[in-house]
């Protein structure tokens, strides 16, 4: 609790402070353009190729997105979304919370616990 102008300033409920943080969030997120997915496990299918599965974290990924795959901070390369799946089902783009498997265009360097981000110019 503090004083501003002569008045004691109510102090900000719970609700309210998420309600900035969510909206501060999303204005950061639609000002970058790109989703993000957190890798749980890499697969490799004959005929098909390479297929990372996660959940992403934020943003969309959407087919035909270009990505970076995202170790320890530093980018480790570049492919572009050549499917999604959910749940054995075909997607044409993944929102917030989705589990979901990406296929990748090109054979990639990606493990578990990669970060593959959707490039800001896609």
């Amino acid at each position: 609790m503090g004083w501003l102008f002569g008045r004691k300033k109510e102090p900000e409920s719970a609700e309210e402070m998420l309600r900035r943080y969510n909206d501060e969030q999303a204005a950061r997120l639609s000002a970058v353009g790109a989703g993000e997915l957190t890798v749980d496990d890499v697969f490799s299918i004959t005929g098909r190729g390479t297929i990372a599965t996660g959940k992403v974290t934020f943003g969309v990924l959407r087919v035909g997105d270009r990505i970076n795959i995202v170790r320890d901070g530093a980018t480790v390369s570049s492919t572009e979304i050549a499917g999604i799946e959910m749940f054995r089902k075909r997607a044409t783009e993944a929102s917030p919370g989705a589990t979901v498997g990406i296929l990748l265009r090109h054979r990639v360097d990606v493990a578990s616990g990669d970060v593959i981000r959707a490039s800001a110019s896609s």
